[in-house]
């Protein structure tokens, strides 16, 4: 039986609140590379798309009129997987109210959906401890974690580049875990010695050489462009992303979590890069190397394994350049 290919994009919704006239819209355009010259209020709701390092954000821009605070914001933050907060802080009458709404927003978002809150100094110029002062009086009481607090000016485009930074890397390491669960994880490396197999495997994983001897294989990139698959096979997804001298793989279960492939993914193409990076640096990657980065960053760090069990770890040497 050989396995289907199984290509998937799915959207991550990203919420954009805040009172009206706070600048969510012009922050939104500027994103998009839209023209700002002309900006009217959100009258309700809009949608626009935005391509986030490889990730389609579904972007939410709600109306900040009372009315649409009243009406509308509740049903779409309590259903967004993450939440962009923007309050202009030139209008230090509205500053309360800001609060207070965001507050609101805060408990109708799920805990564990990340937040950015963006102060909008307009062209204004504040002091550091201006602007620390504000955001003190605006997080005192919050007790939510994975928020990000960000003065910035959407003119001038003060940190900007954080922003972006947040939107491609913040949501997607945070909405990764316990959104899907890697079962299995796969790297070869080449090095100065040959190729090295290194497996991390659940505990409670029953795979075998049959589930995955006609998908996982050890073959790398022609270039060192990444190239990427994605397979169903079974009741399980195989995920590979390799260059042309590092390829990992990942296997998942709960495949009815399916949204998570793309961040997956992405998260999966980054490790290969950071490894290659590292190779790069050293004139010979050793074993020892190797493993101490894998365990680092996929256990210690939690990228992309969720699991909170240890992992069992093994090691091969499955090819010797020196014997070709």
């Amino acid at each position: 039986m050989s396995p289907n290919y199984y290509y998937l994009k799915r959207d991550i919704s990203v919420t954009v609140a805040g009172l009206e006239n706070s600048g969510k819209t012009y922050f939104i355009n500027r994103l998009l590379g839209y023209n700002n010259t002309i900006i009217t209020s959100t009258m309700g709701v809009n949608h626009e798309l935005y391509n986030a390092d490889g990730i389609i954000l579904d972007i939410t821009d709600l109306g900040g009129l009372p009315s649409f605070r009243k009406t509308l914001w509740k049903s779409f933050i309590s259903r967004s997987d993450a939440l962009i907060y923007v309050t202009d802080i030139t209008k230090k009458d509205q500053l309360h109210e800001s609060k207070k709404w965001f507050t609101r927003s805060l408990n109708w978002l799920k805990e564990e959906n990340p937040v950015l809150v963006l102060f909008n100094m307009r062209d204004e110029e504040f002091s550091n401890s201006e602007v620390k002062s504000i955001v003190k009086k605006f997080s005192d009481g919050v007790r939510k974690k994975n928020i990000e607090y960000l003065s910035t000016s959407f003119s001038s485009g003060k940190n900007f580049d954080r922003t972006i930074n947040w939107l491609a890397s913040s949501i997607i390491q945070q909405l990764i875990v316990d959104k899907i669960t890697v079962e299995m994880f796969i790297s070869y490396i080449k090095t100065d010695k040959g190729v090295y197999e290194m497996r991390l495997t659940t505990p409670q994983s029953n795979l075998n050489s049959d589930i995955l001897s006609p998908v996982i294989q050890c073959k790398f990139s022609s270039s060192h462009f990444p190239i990427i698959e994605i397979l169903k096979y079974r009741d399980r997804q195989f995920i590979m992303a390799a260059d042309d001298s590092v390829s990992c793989w990942l296997v998942t279960t709960r495949m009815e979590q399916i949204r998570s492939t793309n961040l997956l993914t992405k998260l999966l193409i980054e490790f290969v890069k950071d490894l290659q990076g590292i190779k790069k640096t050293k004139t010979g990657l050793t074993e020892t190397e190797i493993t101490r980065y894998l365990l680092s960053n996929i256990i210690d760090k939690q990228v992309f394994w969720s699991v909170k069990a240890a992992p069992l770890f093994e090691v091969t040497l499955i090819r010797d350049f020196q014997d070709e």
